[in-house]
């Protein structure tokens, strides 16, 4: 069984490293979902430069213990430069009315990359409708989880599920390490 390739942005880091209460559970399940392989986390060349304002914090030593060293590539692939552009379009074109955020270039880097390389995908709010109404998630097959409680609990069971489904794949692959000596 192959693992699933996660991205958590800087706010599900955030969230991690202050022990908010909707973040309180994922922490534990992200790092047993490493543990047993169900789960591989890639770090993003922009989490380098978000995480510089807040070095308190240590989202990037949080990111590492949980990428193991593992990274999206640095330059944007032909699909990437594609939804990096699609999304871009929809904020221009359906959402106008929203001020431009400082972060909102990286955050289109990070996830362009992200969407195109990682089965599971966390987010803000309005990046997750950016990515849905530009139907990105679904273009590349790629689950999305937003900051809200809603969704934190969701990526918790999704997580569990695949832990679930990697164990059973392990001992379907290898009978004698559950045989208890029988």
């Amino acid at each position: 069984m192959t693992s699933a390739k996660l991205y958590l942005d800087q706010n599900y880091l955030s969230g991690i490293a202050k022990d908010k209460p909707a973040f309180r559970d994922l922490a534990p399940t992200v790092r047993e979902a490493v543990a047993k392989d169900a789960v591989q986390v890639f770090e993003s060349v922009v989490h380098e430069h978000e995480s510089k304002p807040r070095p308190a914090l240590n989202l990037l030593e949080i990111l590492r213990e949980l990428s193991h060293g593992r990274k999206l590539p640095a330059t944007q692939s032909r699909a990437a430069r594609d939804a990096r552009r699609r999304m871009v379009w929809v904020i221009e074109n359906e959402l106008p009315e929203r001020t431009a955020q400082p972060s909102d270039a990286a955050d289109l880097d990070a996830l362009a990359q992200a969407l195109t390389h990682c089965d599971l995908v966390t987010t803000d709010a309005f990046m997750a409708d950016v990515i849905r109404r530009a139907r990105l998630d679904l273009r590349h097959n790629a689950e999305l989880f937003s900051g809200r409680r809603t969704d934190v609990r969701r990526l918790i069971d999704r997580l569990q599920t695949l832990i679930a489904g990697h164990n059973q794949t392990r001992a379907h692959e290898n009978p004698e390490v559950h045989d208890h000596g029988r």
